[in-house]
């Protein structure tokens, strides 16, 4: 968060606003997650779990959107995409020698 999103002041890390004192708990802690959860999602992606990580990024994007998180996002669709079309070519295959 870089401003307030009551009174538009910039953000110094606080908790409340400085200019309209606004509680900005809430939306310091939904930031943090999402950070997290982003977090996860690039752990899981390197680990391979592609499907557990499009579902972190997805979970993270639905709290806080980023650029890097709508890019990933679109990176994980499409490698789990080919994923699915490499199964379906290999069980195309497998079935035409039955």
């Amino acid at each position: 968060m870089e401003r307030c999103p009551v009174c538009r002041a910039s953000f110094k890390g606080m908790p409340v606003c400085r200019r309209c004192k606004s509680d900005l708990t809430d939306l310091i802690t939904l930031e943090k997650q999402a950070k997290y959860r982003m977090m996860q999602a690039v752990q899981q992606l390197q680990a391979g779990n592609l499907s557990k990580a499009r579902q972190l990024c997805s979970s993270s994007e639905s709290l806080q959107r980023t650029d890097f998180g709508a890019a990933l996002l679109g990176f994980l669709d499409v490698l789990v995409l080919e994923e699915k079309r490499s199964l379906e070519d290999m069980l195309w295959e497998y079935g035409k020698d039955i």
